[in-house]
């Protein structure tokens, strides 16, 4: 892929020469490098103005070195020779007074890596002015409405590159368009959110009507009690349940105990109609090749017809458990796996169909605030956001109020009924640590039953 002069992007020249650099600096068994890069281009708007425009760009250096099994990483953001230097010293020496971890099964070796098409030379060279014009799209109607919008419209470009002492060289640029707005009335909010590679690829009059028409149609809510509802969830909601047991489907959790699947492969842990894959080289989930140590990404089917079929695995929950590695390795000092690009695969109904089909029950557009509770049982505890709706015979009848909810998500998707044919491509936030990893396209779904435990006054 040729990345254009204009782009922000460290390139890949650049970032090979510094993994080398710290490589030929470390001393230890076995080194490896990751670098991180991201240049964030921001525009935020509140009151349905522009009150904020940024450009934020990093680039974080990783150096990890293993002698007799003794493990040390060291993080800089320097990129000059003597930061790189300082940093694989300091990791080398480290490494000599770590504890040993006879359990450390090595660091990856070579792979090939599949083509994935991931960059977006326009998105790289976005300027604020084109983010302020889609930032009027969305809030111009609002205003003319006498409603206040508030969000962002943001383009980012990031780099990642691996090199390890085994001859591993992995490098990948990509970008990323999101738009998101929230739509406030005097008594009610709507959301509406978008995310591609491409800049051309985001739609902010729909962002716009989506979240005015919540708006609008959340004014003035009654007070429904809690309880059981049959509810249909937008896929803002659904991304947050698939999100949650993301973080349960990993080697690590499984060998921990606090996985919901354990002891469980091939037994129905949801409805029949879910089929959960974590599919790194999926073209319209910002794919990505390989994992944050350079082992090839592979596609992993973790929930299949209900049934529980596999997790996820780096390399050091692949070596403990004498698993295959499928590419899962996560970035953050302390080696564990996690999924990445999920994806809850579509039904065959309509939006409207799932509406059509609940007596009685509620549309709920997204959750927040969302905080374990019991991760063995998958139980979370959170609150609706921006439009829950009464439907009453297959309508939409009137707002409702905010609710709070303790609900084991697993077995909300046990009473799954039916899931919408159309997929929204959405972010995984719990475990971004200011770098724009984890991804999910989920459709909207109708469940038999969701928890409400308390009401609100708004």
């Amino acid at each position: 892929m040729a990345v254009s002069q204009q782009s922000a992007v460290l390139g890949e020249t650049a970032l090979r020469a510094a993994t080398q650099k710290a490589l030929a600096a470390a001393k230890g068994d076995e080194v490896e490098v990751l670098v991180l890069s991201r240049d964030l281009g921001l525009t935020r708007f509140a009151n349905s103005e522009i009150h904020q425009n940024m450009r934020i760009a990093s680039a974080d250096i990783r150096v990890r070195v293993v002698r007799d099994k003794r493990v040390a990483t060291v993080w800089t953001n320097r990129l000059d020779d003597d930061g790189i230097q300082r940093a694989a010293r300091d990791a080398s020496e480290k490494a000599l007074v770590s504890p040993e971890n006879p359990e450390w099964g090595g660091l990856p070796g070579v792979s090939s890596y599949p083509r994935v098409d991931a960059f977006d030379d326009e998105t790289a060279t976005t300027t604020p002015e084109r983010r302020a014009r889609l930032v009027g799209v969305i809030c111009d109607p609002s205003f003319e409405r006498k409603l206040r919008a508030a969000g962002y419209v943001s383009t980012t470009v990031t780099e990642v590159a691996v090199a390890n002492s085994h001859g591993v060289w992995a490098y990948q640029p990509a970008t990323i368009a999101e738009a998101q707005a929230v739509v406030l009335g005097e008594a009610g909010s709507g959301y509406g959110g978008r995310l591609d590679a491409r800049i051309g690829a985001i739609d902010a009059e729909a962002v716009s009507r989506e979240a005015i028409d919540k708006a609008l149609r959340a004014q003035n809510p009654r007070e429904l009690p809690a309880g059981d509802y049959e509810v249909v969830l937008e896929p803002y909601a659904v991304a947050d349940i698939v999100e949650f047991l993301g973080e349960a489907l990993t080697g690590l959790a499984l060998e921990e105990g606090s996985s919901f699947v354990g002891g469980r492969f091939g037994e129905r842990v949801t409805g029949e109609a879910v089929t959960m894959i974590d599919d790194p080289l999926d073209r319209h989930c910002l794919p990505q090749a390989f994992d944050f140590e350079g082992a090839r990404s592979e596609r992993v089917t973790l929930i299949e017809r209900g049934a529980a079929r596999a997790v996820v695995y780096d390399s050091q929950t692949a070596a403990r458990n004498k698993a295959r590695n499928t590419g899962h390795a996560y970035f953050s000092s302390e080696a564990y796996p996690y999924p990445l690009h999920l994806r809850l695969e579509a039904g065959t109904a309509s939006r409207e169909e799932l509406i059509r089909g609940v007596k009685r029950g509620l549309l709920i557009t997204r959750f927040w605030y969302t905080r374990w509770v019991h991760p063995l049982r998958t139980i979370v505890t959170g609150m609706t956001r921006d439009g829950v709706f009464a439907i009453e015979n297959g309508e939409v009848a009137f707002p409702v109020r905010n609710f709070r909810f303790t609900q084991s998500y697993h077995e909300a998707l046990g009473a799954t009924i039916a899931l919408e044919k159309d997929l929204l491509l959405q972010r995984i936030d719990r475990f971004t640590y200011g770098f724009d990893t984890g991804f999910c396209r989920v459709p909207a779904i109708r469940l038999g039953s969701f928890t409400f435990t308390g009401t609100t006054q708004y």
